[in-house]
């Protein structure tokens, strides 16, 4: 996945600085536009209210049709137009066009110039128009003037230049620019302190790390068998993987937001939320099952924000150090060998209760050349006494079950040193030979019968164990070394998963192949330490 080489602080900047930008430079368009057709409208009424409330004033038409001999129209329209703002020129003229009021004195008499006073000297309308003039372009107001009898005797102009109205225009979008500077200013420092906030709440993580964070511990949650469970300030859950809700009980709902009481009620993690002390290999009963909890607070700038708990069914702990440790398979050998020796005994109180002594010293030699002949036997094949130990075991375990338990060896295996190895293939050969035997006996055959072939080659150790049991399907045989996988009761499927991982900690490999209702063969091969050594070093 092809990552972005800006960071997220940048992005965040980059982003909120454009809209900003954007925002302003929209604002500063729509305002200025705003403002120029606002200022020209302004000009516009301005110059009119100007016109018509000099051509209203009284006597003002009468004046003007006597030929203002006394000059008053020039002198009332020059006072005029020094005190009002935003006019240049205020032009008074008779029918004819010509002049009596301009705010050039010499042009007075002259006549009136732009061509577009013909509308209002025709109409009597008042009016606005752009035209220009002898002073250059200007927006001009036109309003009728009549005497005291309504008759109309000429008309005034009113009027503000191009020039002027872009000077104005100017000003104003300056003071829109100066503005629009001063908020994008702030804007950016703004964006600044805002990406570096965000940055700052994410720890700074970049995104693609925030992502893989999640999925990894996404992945990490379903991967661990313990369950694992958190909750928040507020004692609701936010966080619970499949192993917890296995443990639980929790079937289709989701629990995220629930209250941790409704759900694991006397957890313990309500109590770690509020003192803030870890609880370690803590046990509680839930719903009659032993598990055993580790409680943490979650901790961030010295306040407790939450909980995270994990757990597991102690007895599945007991189980599964049970089956690592090879211990299972030395109580299933002192159980069988107690059974058979508690068989012997029997058969020996009742030959004291007869008191026939001959018998009883007759029997026990009997056992006693037997179990001797028995050891020889396997100690001529198996020189290591902790692995024939477990195979005089089996033999007592497979005359329980009628099974008729057979050994094989050309190539005795010697004693093995290393204490690991051993443990290991203590393990290895009591799953399969176990295996086999819950095989045998759910066949019904009347030659229930199971093989142990182990012998020490010059490179490596091989170990055969066949059976004549129910036999495995082709399509299953590659799923049996799977753990938690196991066509018997519950709580199963760890034996050949363990041997496999111990089959594979001596870099060897391990085969089956199987028949249905004829049996199944499990080959193992361990390569000799030294050739492991060279392969540990190669690899």
């Amino acid at each position: 996945m092809e990552r972005s080489k800006l960071s997220l602080r940048t992005k965040i900047m980059l982003f909120t600085s454009f809209i900003i930008i954007a925002s302003v430079v929209f604002i500063s368009i729509f305002f200025s536009i705003w403002t120029v057709n606002n200022l020209k409208e302004k000009i516009r009424v301005n110059n009119m209210n100007t016109a018509l409330s000099i051509s209203n004033y009284p006597y003002f038409g009468d004046i003007l049709e006597q030929g203002d001999p006394s000059g008053f129209i020039q002198d009332y329209t020059y006072e005029q137009l020094k005190a009002l703002k935003d006019i240049d020129m205020i032009v008074v003229a008779n029918m004819e066009g010509k002049r009596f009021a301009h705010p050039k004195v010499d042009r007075l008499g002259r006549y009136f110039v732009g061509g577009d006073e013909e509308k209002v000297i025709e109409t009597g309308e008042s009016y606005i128009s752009e035209a220009v003039g002898t002073l250059g372009p200007s927006l001009r107001a036109f309003a009728p003037i009549s005497n005291s009898k309504g008759k109309q005797v000429g008309f005034i102009m009113v009027g503000t230049l191009v020039e002027e109205i872009i000077a104005l225009q100017k000003d104003a979008l300056k003071t829109i620019v100066l503005y629009s500077t001063g908020g994008l200013i702030l804007g950016l420092i703004g964006a600044i302190f805002f990406s570096s906030n965000i940055k700052k709440t994410l720890l700074g993580l970049e995104p693609h790390q925030i992502s893989r964070l999640y999925i990894e511990k996404n992945g990490m949650l379903q991967a661990i068998q313990e369950g694992i469970i958190s909750i928040d300030q507020d004692k609701r859950i936010t966080m619970i993987n499949d192993s917890a809700k296995s443990i639980l009980g929790i079937e289709g709902e989701n629990p995220i937001g629930e209250k941790i009481f409704d759900m694991f009620p006397n957890s313990g993690l309500e109590e770690v939320l509020e003192t803030g002390i870890p609880l370690k290999e803590k046990e509680k009963d839930l719903y009659g099952i032993n598990i055993v909890m580790n409680i943490v607070p979650i901790i961030n700038k010295g306040e407790t924000i939450g909980v995270i708990a994990s757990f597991r069914d102690k007895t599945e702990l007991t189980r599964l150090a049970e089956e690592i440790t090879g211990f299972n398979e030395v109580v299933q050998t002192l159980r069988a060998n107690s059974h058979e020796f508690l068989n012997k005994l029997h058969v020996i109180l009742g030959l004291v209760r007869v008191g026939d002594i001959e018998e009883i010293k007759r029997y026990i030699l009997d056992i006693k050349d037997t179990r001797e002949q028995l050891l020889v036997s396997v100690m001529k094949k198996i020189n290591d006494p902790v692995l024939a130990g477990i195979v005089l075991g089996k033999i007592s375990r497979a005359k329980e079950l009628g099974i008729n338990f057979h050994i094989n060896s050309t190539s005795p295996i010697q004693a093995i040193d290393d204490k690991d190895k051993a443990t290991a293939l203590v393990i290895i050969i009591g799953n399969l030979i176990e295996n086999a035997f819950e095989a045998t006996v759910k066949e019904n055959k009347d030659n229930k019968r199971v093989s142990l072939s182990i012998d020490e080659l010059e490179d490596k150790i091989e170990i055969i164990i066949n059976d004549n049991g129910l036999g495995i399907e082709e399509e299953y045989i590659e799923k049996i070394f799977d753990r938690g996988y196991s066509t018997k009761s519950e709580n199963r499927g760890i034996g050949l998963a363990l041997v496999k991982e111990k089959v594979a900690k001596l870099y060897g490999v391990i085969k089956v192949s199987s028949s249905i209702g004829e049996g199944t063969t499990f080959k193992v091969i361990i390569p000799k330490e030294e050739r492991r050594n060279v392969q540990s070093a190669n690899s």
